[in-house]
């Protein structure tokens, strides 16, 4: 092969890739192939990130309440007098496990020195300009919040604290970085029915479930001239469904003997009957606002 021809054919190969590739490109772009989310460590959606995404409901609160947590705001409230017996839960909790009944002047330095050690660290982050926050400085403690509710609710999904905080965030105008952003928080609500869904051992998935379902079918209410009749009664449906799932799950697992604490228990009891309520609620409303067709086939929810 002369010279001529071999650089023919190497340019035909190089424009006969050239186009295979941008027309795949083009393809894989169009079905969102192309992006792509590390999963460090594999953490996000297994149990370790589940652990993980409950530690971080502290560094989550933290910036929420604008740089101190409850702790701190209590330690600085100016109607708590704080004296060095407060560390430990006050002079009544070190003379319970003692026996000593103490004062101020024999209160253990290892006491003073923990209630002193609280002292400091609250008043680190203590505003001492009496001014309100910034635009600036709002922005940046939003943005912190956003980040840190997206990262614990992609570290488990199935959350019922990680995935209403997030989706409070993305369907409040001006709590997080934009404005808010409905059809995303729709979507985030999909997303996490379809995850939910596939634990078939958590009841407190089942409780998520039900939020994700219960803030479709609110979506759906304030938006009902763009959803038909047959789209509200499965919103509905796939409600009642998800309580209905909830209860036979949570029988399964105390059928089993599976440590359930007494407070977790009696949270997500606490949670179902407020969703049942909403629900309930839901649907008259849905039933009033939309047309006599949607009024003659919405059903009720049996109490």
């Amino acid at each position: 092969m002369n010279s001529y021809s071999a650089k023919f054919a190497m340019c035909s190969a190089l424009l006969t890739g050239a186009v295979l590739w941008g027309g795949m490109a083009v393809k894989f772009a169009s079905e969102d192939k192309l992006s792509y989310e590390p999963n460090v460590a594999c953490l996000k959606g297994s149990p370790y990130g589940k652990i993980f995404a409950l530690a971080m409901q502290g560094p989550i609160g933290f910036y929420w309440h604008e740089g101190k947590t409850h702790e701190h705001a209590s330690i600085l409230a100016d109607d708590h007098e704080h004296h060095a017996g407060c560390a430990d839960g006050c002079h009544e909790h070190h003379a319970a496990a003692t026996g000593v009944e103490l004062t101020e002047g024999n209160v253990p330095f290892r006491v003073r020195t923990q209630e002193k050690i609280k002292q400091m660290e609250a008043a680190a982050h203590r505003k001492t300009n009496g001014e309100p926050l910034s635009a600036a400085h709002k922005q940046y403690i939003q943005g912190e919040v956003e980040d840190k509710l997206r990262l614990a609710y992609e570290l488990d999904p199935t959350n019922y604290t990680n995935y209403g905080n997030y989706h409070l965030f993305l369907y409040t105008s001006r709590y997080g970085k934009a404005e808010a952003d409905e059809d995303a928080a729709l979507d985030i609500a999909r997303q996490t029915l379809g995850v939910c869904k596939l634990d078939q051992v958590d009841p407190a998935s089942w409780v998520t479930a039900a939020s994700a379902a219960y803030n479709i079918i609110y979506h759906i209410g304030r938006h009902y001239k763009d959803y038909s009749v047959e789209q509200a009664k499965s919103g509905l449906a796939d409600f009642d469904s998800c309580i209905d799932k909830y209860e036979q799950v949570m029988a399964q697992a105390l059928h089993d003997g599976r440590a359930i604490s007494e407070s977790r228990l009696t949270e997500m009891e606490e949670r179902v009957a407020y969703l049942k309520k909403l629900r309930k609620a839901q649907g008259v409303y849905m039933k009033r606002i939309m047309s006599n067709d949607m009024a003659a086939h919405i059903p009720h929810q049996a109490n």
